[in-house]
């Protein structure tokens, strides 16, 4: 394989990897990643083809559509950032409210809109109060979810938002609609099969197999035999090589074998792959979240499946061992505030998928937080001169 082959190829798996991070981009969203969709469309199609996804274009405007298998869409865990289940409702209102307008909009005529959309009699969205100040702020919020997809593009400065939100003072902003966009949005056949996916049967649940795999371990942080039934584990466990030549060609990643699974790895490149989870960062919570997961992946009960269990009285120990431990090099609320160590803990492992945190308070541990160890820390002298 040459050069110029080679970083071809790396192009298009990076803009694969950038439509599943980003699923619906257009020239203003994200030019570059864009631009490398449409270079590389056909080696992008089959790679979504491969996993059960769909790419379909308007316009200017493309989107990885991820269509359900057996009525299910395999996920992420949830990020604690994640938008709320009312702003989604109206995102969705003000995305309708888009199919009446032509080119522009300003936002004081959208939440006239929305007012009335979610007013009229049988509507199943909460009404809408643009007199509330609260109620306006999700509306901005909304808008500003709208614009990351593309579908909105804002035109006016920010003084005008922010006396719009905080006071009901003037247009708001002034939005152009990217009609493209916003009919990738809303399109019908990509809300029926999300509304409508009938569940599968086991003849079903056999024949889309292979993408299921493909699917778990694209978008999951590793794939454990103990979470499948019998027959998707043995599945999974005999077709592991040819999962990895798979994922090897629409990624350049490597899949990791494990006893408990597998796992894909990404490629380390200067150029940050999208899907990557920013972690650990240089934060307190982040430097905590990895430091209970290496005490408690010591302390707790391990099983044959790889998972780590401990009881909740358990994890207040290991973290009053963690305060004792390294408490001087946590934050003030770490230090004083009750609680806050294992909150911090539990927000960022859940949100990675490292962690279940059950009812009770007990913990189970992903059998993949066992690649993460504490760091060591490297105590400076502030007197001694820098080189």
């Amino acid at each position: 394989m040459n050069t110029a082959t080679s970083a071809i190829e790396k192009e298009a798996r990076q803009a694969f990897l950038g439509l599943l991070a980003q699923p619906l981009i257009t020239p203003a969203t994200n030019r570059i990643l864009h631009r490398h969709v449409l270079r590389h469309q056909r080696q992008i199609t089959d790679h979504a083809r491969r996993a059960g996804y769909r790419i379909q274009r308007v316009g200017r405007a493309v989107r990885l559509i991820r269509v359900p298998i057996g009525g299910q869409v395999t996920a992420p865990p949830r990020p604690t950032r994640a938008p709320g289940r009312r702003l989604l409702a109206l995102a969705c209102c003000l995305a309708a409210c888009c199919e009446e307008v032509s080119t522009t909009v300003t936002l004081q005529q959208l939440s006239d809109m929305v007012r009335d959309l979610t007013g009229a009699a049988g509507t199943p969205v909460t009404g809408y109060d643009p007199e509330q100040k609260p109620q306006r702020r999700l509306l901005r919020d909304a808008a500003t979810l709208l614009a990351d997809w593309g579908v909105l593009r804002r035109r006016t400065s920010d003084e005008m938002l922010l006396d719009w939100t905080e006071d009901g003072a003037g247009p708001g902003a002034g939005y152009d609609v990217d009609r493209d966009a916003q009919l990738l949005m809303t399109s019908p056949d990509v809300l029926a099969a999300a509304l409508h996916s009938p569940e599968a049967d086991a003849e079903q649940l056999a024949a889309t197999r292979t993408m299921r795999q493909l699917r778990a371990l694209l978008e999951t942080p590793a794939v454990v035999y103990a979470d499948l039934d019998e027959h998707d584990a043995d599945a999974l466990r005999k077709a592991r090589g040819l999962r990895t030549a798979d994922l090897t060609q629409m990624t350049g990643g490597t899949v990791e074998a494990r006893a408990e699974g597998l796992l894909l790895a990404l490629p380390d490149d200067p150029d940050r792959q999208p899907s990557v989870a920013d972690w650990p960062r240089a934060r307190a919570a982040d430097w905590v979240a990895l430091l209970m997961a290496d005490l408690a992946g010591r302390h707790g009960t391990r099983a044959p499946t790889g998972t780590v269990r401990l009881t909740s009285t358990q994890v207040d120990e290991v973290v009053d061992d963690l305060v004792a431990w390294r408490g001087d090099y946590m934050s003030k609320d770490q230090k004083t505030v009750p609680g806050t160590v294992r909150t911090d803990a539990e927000t960022i492992l859940t949100e990675l998928g490292l962690l279940q945190v059950h009812p009770d308070g007990s913990w189970t541990l992903s059998p993949v937080a066992g690649r993460y160890r504490d760091p060591d820390i490297t105590l400076i002298d502030p007197t001694e001169p820098t080189r």
